[in-house]
This record gives C-alpha cells, sequence and structure tokens, in this order.
C-alpha cells in the first residue's frame, strides 16, 4: 500500500515546547545510552518528537480511524442513526435526502447506492463531530487546493479526497508513516519529488504536498483510462494490485470487483467514503451542519532564502516569533532550513514579505546560520555538549523537544545552537549518513574568525552501486535525494537504470589531512541494523520502511521464497 490506511491509527507530529518545558530538561549528567533495537525510521522519525505529547490534529484522526472500524463491524456496534438524527427520524423526511442529489453539480462520478448510504449515515452519525471538524479546517486549504486544480484542469472536488485522508490537517501521521494533507508515504512522497529527511518532511507542506498529490492522481487517471473510482482505489490500495485484480477478474468496474471482493476491505470503502464526503460537503446545512465555524483561508507569499538559514534570524527579519514560521512551514523538521541546498521556499505572511527582504538582507551571511548538528558519542552527556559549544544545557533541551524523563543514546542527532560568527559555528553539509554531524568546536582559539573562512575540508564525489531489484526511487530514497535530483547528478533522460551502474548520490566530506589521497577510494562499507519480524509484517511492508527493496532484504539474508515469520531477525543494511 503506497498511502496511509483511512483506518490507520495516527501518531504524533512535531509539538512545540514552551519556556516551562525548556526549563524541565533531561538529567545533564546523565551519560548517553547505547541504542535499542528498532527500526531505522523510528529512529530517524522520532529525533525531533522524543518524549513528546502527541499532536491533537493526530489524535483526533486516530480516533475518527477507530469509530470507522467499529461502523464497518471490524470493533463493536453501530447505533441506529435515528439515535443521532432524532429530530429528523420523528418526520417523513428522508435524512439522507437522496432525492435532492444531483449528479451534475461534481466534475466527479457521483452514485448513491448501498455503501455510500452507509458512509452517508457514518458521517451523519457516529463521524459527524468528525465532520464537523473536517468542515471547520477545509476553508484554510480549498482556495489554494482549488487554483491548483483549476491550474491543471482536473476536477475541483478531488479536494474530497484530502479530507478522507487527513481531515485537512498537516500534521496528521498515520502508523504506518503516512503524513500530511494527503497522507503520502515516505518513498511515493520521495518518488514524486518531496524532500523527507533529517530536515524537512515536504508531506506537510500544503502547497508542495497538494501539487505532488494532484501530479500522482492525475497519473492514476491516466493509467485507468480517465477512470476516476480505480483511480482513487489505486491511491489508496496501489495501482498494481488494483491493475491486477481488473485484469484477474476481467473487469475495469470498481463496483462489480467489490461485488466480488476483490480488493482489501479498506480500499473497498474507499470511494464510497470519497463519494458521501463529497455529497455531504456540496450542501452541509442540508444535512444539519449549521453555525459551523470556518477558518480563514490560508495566506502566504513564498520567497527564496539561503540554505541553512536558522528560523530565529527568518523571525527576527519578517517581524514573527519563532513559533508563527513554523506554523506557515510545517514542512520543516528543525529549527533551521536544511543546509544542503543553495535555498529554501519559506512561506511568509503576505504584509511581512517586503519588511523581511529589506531586514533580512541587513544580516551578514555568517550570522545567517546559527544551529549546528550534533552526534552523541558514548557517555557524553548533556552538560558536556552544552559545555563544548560554550551554550546552556536549557536551550539544546528546548531545540529537541528534551523532557527531565528524555535519555540520551548513542548514535542520537541534535541540533545545537551554535552562536554567530564563533568557532563553534560548523558546517552542516551532508555527510556519509546523509545530513551533517557537526564537529567539536575548536577550543585553543578563541577566534571570531566566520567558519567558512576557516573551513580545512574538501569534497568527493559519493557514489552508488546499483544492485539487483533496485531502481531509481529506490535508490534516490536511500540517500534522501528526490528522482529528479538523482537524475541531474547523472545526466539520466529516463528512469531505467542497470544492475552494477555507478550513479552519482551526492559529496562526502574529506579532511584536508586526507585530501591527497585517491579519490577512488571506496566508500565505507554499509552499516547494518536488525529488525525483529512482527505479526502481520511482509518482506513488502519491511522493505517500505526501510526505504530497500525486497530484493535486498532476500539477498541480505539468504531468503529464496517470500515467507518469514513472527520473532524472525533480519538484517537491514543502511
Amino acid at each position: 500500500m503506497l498511502f496511509g490506511s483511512p483506518f490507520s491509527a495516527h501518531a504524533g507530529d512535531r509539538p512545540m515546547l514552551t519556556p516551562s518545558d525548556a526549563l524541565a530538561a533531561p538529567d545533564v549528567d546523565e551519560p548517553a545510552a547505547e541504542v535499542e533495537e528498532g527500526s531505522l525510521w523510528e529512529q530517524i522519525e522520532g529525533s525531533d518528537a522524543a518524549g513528546a505529547i502527541a499532536s491533537a490534529s493526530s489524535e483526533e484522526l486516530a480516533a475518527e480511524r477507530l469509530a470507522e472500524l467499529g461502523y464497518t463491524g471490524a470493533i463493536g456496534a453501530d447505533l441506529p442513526l435515528e439515535y443521532y438524527l432524532a429530530p429528523l427520524t420523528a418526520t417523513s423526511i428522508d435524512p439522507l435526502q437522496l432525492d435532492k442529489v444531483n449528479p451534475e453539480e461534481f466534475d466527479i462520478p457521483i452514485v448513491t447506492n448501498t455503501m455510500v448510504q452507509k458512509w452517508m449515515t457514518y458521517f451523519l452519525g457516529r463521524g459527524r463531530k468528525y465532520y464537523s471538524r473536517y468542515l471547520m479546517r477545509s476553508t484554510r486549504y480549498l482556495p489554494m487546493m482549488h487554483a491548483e486544480l483549476e491550474r491543471r484542469g482536473l476536477p475541483r472536488d478531488l479536494v474530497y479526497l484530502s479530507m478522507i485522508e487527513s481531515g485537512f490537517t498537516t500534521s496528521a501521521t498515520s502508523y504506518a508513516s503516512a503524513a500530511g494533507l494527503w497522507q503520502f508515504m515516505p518513498a511515493t512522497a520521495r518518488q514524486y519529488g518531496l524532500r523527507v529527511d533529517w530536515w524537512a518532511d515536504e508531506r506537510r507542506d500544503p502547497m508542495r504536498a497538494t501539487a505532488a498529490a494532484l501530479t500522482y492522481l492525475a497519473y492514476l487517471n491516466k493509467m485507468f483510462e480517465g477512470d476516476w473510482w480505480l483511480a482513487w482505489a489505486s491511491y489508496n490500495g496501489g495501482e498494481g494490485r488494483v491493475g491486477k485484480e481488473c485484469r484477474r477478474h476481467g473487469t475495469t468496474d470498481f463496483w462489480t470487483l467489490v461485488e466480488r471482493n476483490a480488493l482489501h476491505t479498506e480500499t473497498q470503502n474507499y470511494v464510497p467514503k470519497l463519494i458521501a464526503a463529497a455529497i455531504i460537503g456540496k450542501h452541509p446545512e442540508r444535512y444539519g451542519f449549521v453555525g459551523v465555524k470556518y477558518q480563514d483561508p490560508l495566506e502566504q507569499v513564498t520567497v527564496e532564502v539561503p540554505g541553512g538559514t536558522g528560523v530565529d534570524v527568518i523571525a527576527r527579519s519578517a517581524g514573527l516569533g519563532d513559533e508563527q514560521v513554523l506554523e506557515l512551514n510545517p514542512g520543516l523538521r528543525r529549527w533551521a532550513l536544511p543546509p544542503d541546498v543553495p535555498n529554501w521556499r519559506v512561506n511568509l505572511p503576505p504584509n511581512k514579505v517586503d519588511s523581511f527582504k529589506v531586514e533580512f538582507a541587513k544580516v551578514p551571511p555568517e550570522e545567517r546560520i546559527t544551529l549546528a548538528r550534533h552526534v552523541v558519542k558514548r557517555k557524553e552527556t548533556l552538560a558536556a555538549i552544552a559545555k563544548k559549544y560554550g551554550v546552556e544545557s536549557e536551550e539544546i533541551a528546548r531545540l529537541n523537544h528534551l523532557t527531565k524523563k528524555s535519555k540520551l543514546k548513542v548514535g542520537q542527532e541534535l541540533v545545537v545552537p551554535a552562536r554567530p560568527g564563533s568557532s563553534s559555528l560548523v558546517s552542516m553539509a551532508p555527510t556519509e549518513s546523509g545530513a551533517a554531524e557537526a564537529s567539536a568546536p575548536a577550543s585553543a582559539s578563541k577566534s571570531t574568525e566566520p567558519a567558512a573562512e576557516k573551513a580545512t575540508s574538501t569534497t568527493r564525489a559519493r557514489t552508488h552501486k546499483v544492485a539487483s531489484g533496485e531502481t531509481l526511487s529506490s535508490v534516490a530514497g536511500k540517500y534522501k535525494l528526490s528522482v529528479s535530483e538523482l537524475k541531474s547528478l547523472n545526466g539520466l533522460k529516463s528512469d531505467k537504470i542497470l544492475v552494477g551502474q555507478t550513479l552519482k548520490v551526492g559529496t562526502v566530506a574529506v579532511p584536508a589531512s586526507e585530501s591527497k589521497k585517491s579519490a577512488k577510494a571506496e566508500p565505507a562499507a554499509p552499516r547494518s541494523t536488525s529488525y525483529t519480524v512482527k505479526r502481520g509484517d511482509t518482506l513488502g511492508t519491511i522493505a517500505e520502511r526501510y526505504d530497500c527493496t525486497v530484493a535486498q532484504i532476500k539477498s541480505w539474508n539468504g531468503i529464496r521464497g517470500s515467507t518469514i515469520y513472527p520473532g524472525q531477525k533480519l538484517k537491514i543494511k543502511e
């Protein structure tokens, strides 16, 4: 499954801590603990959310998915519609008002069969409180979405797909790591040009995620020759599965596939659920949604800002608070822009753009990067790290969402405040692990000379040898690149790659003392991690989690077939 299930539970997103939370920092003298066995993705995703409270939006979506499970009979039992709509059921009026549904009002195909009626009943009953919140938030994003849909010549009513995926929340995250308004999975997001790594998660950026989702939907619609029902089913269950079942059953009619139980239950419910959401959303007052406090439309302008710039610098230049900048730029996962790009698109209020440009131009380049990245070493404590960089431990705790119960782990990555112009301000360019690792500040010198002028390293090309089963998308995801970036690095015109082919995947920092060594030196051997198979796991889901291929997992573990067992330990190479 490429995207988040409509029934998936959701975990929290990056929370914002208050000054009081920062004071409740962990024991600064407690040494770093060894990393416990677990998912590599959990380590990446959890690096900026350790010990934090789950976001309200994801909790809401998780509760809504739980209600859906009860409604579809997966758990519990459903209450009759009359329980929720007593005023209406006391009359002869059809609570679904199907006689008023006019398919010509929509630019997507509409039917009112029993499955659609079932989901209308859900949204008007058990799911009413959730649908009301979705309506409230919808107006924040609909103008932007409608404009993009019209620009591409796509149906305006496709916005209801975002409604049933996320409830119009950028911070919604599923248990399977799908995220954002359109619930992209990491690998699929990268395939469609979204950056998902330690520094940024563009699945949460409304405009960029919408553009990527519409590109994917247009592709699916073309694949299924204009059939939106099959396109939506593929968005949820994967085009490969849907196409396979169409061929197996000799039909391209979605409802026939449902009758034959050819698709996963969640996919079979996905299409009627979307249609039901659209029918109610077209005339919400007709169904009793009155007095909804609709949110104001999202108003922002995008400006280019040099990579690596601190959020605090952007905020001061724009006359905003740090949290306001992060709210406008939910795709940022750290307190600085990604440092490995010349410029990054930053969203600002329209009335702040002109003043921002004037004030930002006054900030010297060496004072724009105010954060560094530090990888925790064995026996290091928060106090020791703070002393190393000449800052307060509370500052590090606040930037990394650490609390008293948080424990440092060996290999954990921290954002560390580095004083502008000081020797502790180090480069944040990518390293072997895909992003920068902050080096220790010079202790012998107190020079305030900018770090860029004291650079003592060079770079060399980093390469990857294509293995059996790998695709351009899987290689790009492994190195935190988009497919277009990888193609550009290698001058590729198509997506075809060959086993044994060597691809450029970036650059590697080389200390000056080693700069004279052969540039042809082999990169360090990949590190391995161990994964314990859980009930319900498949080779496909594990490969998706680690951004690798099924063929690679089978090769690393000497597996011939496709059978794995709960409790089995698998070797995963990073």
